[in-house]
């Protein structure tokens, strides 16, 4: 009863003093360094080690917009890189004659062809498209 609710209020008390209670400050750590260099890169490995390698050369390892140009035909398809022997791309069709998006998944070799609008795709090896890439990756 009484002593219950006491203790009850006690409890409800001191969680209101913790809650209002000033805090420490956190800690804060900042790191300078040089322009293209990032903390801890002595700990980094794997594709972001590539990345971060690369950007130092001026290149985007991963293009992170989507891919635009002329419409692909089967004499000048469509041109998409990739590090992998396949990736996944959405047509929209042409500027044009715009239509929703159809999915795909190009694999490397032959040439796709998008069964809406047409549209052909190849895919290549990104290393083709930056030189660089081949010596950072192999």
């Amino acid at each position: 009863g009484d002593e219950q609710m006491a203790a009850m209020l006690r409890l409800r008390r001191l969680a209101t003093r913790l809650l209002r209670a000033p805090r420490p400050m956190p800690i804060v750590r900042a790191f300078s360094g040089k322009p293209g260099e990032h903390p801890g890169d002595e700990q980094i490995y794997g594709r972001e080690a590539e990345e971060l390698e690369l950007e130092k050369l001026g290149i985007e390892r991963f293009d992170r917009e989507p891919a635009s140009g002329p419409f692909g035909t089967l004499e000048k398809p469509a041109i998409i890189y990739s590090t992998k022997g396949e990736r996944v791309v959405g047509c929209v069709g042409p500027k044009e004659d715009p239509h929703d998006v159809a999915w795909m998944n190009l694999r490397a070799g032959p040439k796709h062809v998008c069964t809406i609008c047409g549209q052909v795709f190849k895919l290549e090896d990104a290393a083709n498209r930056y030189p660089q890439l081949k010596s950072q990756t192999a």
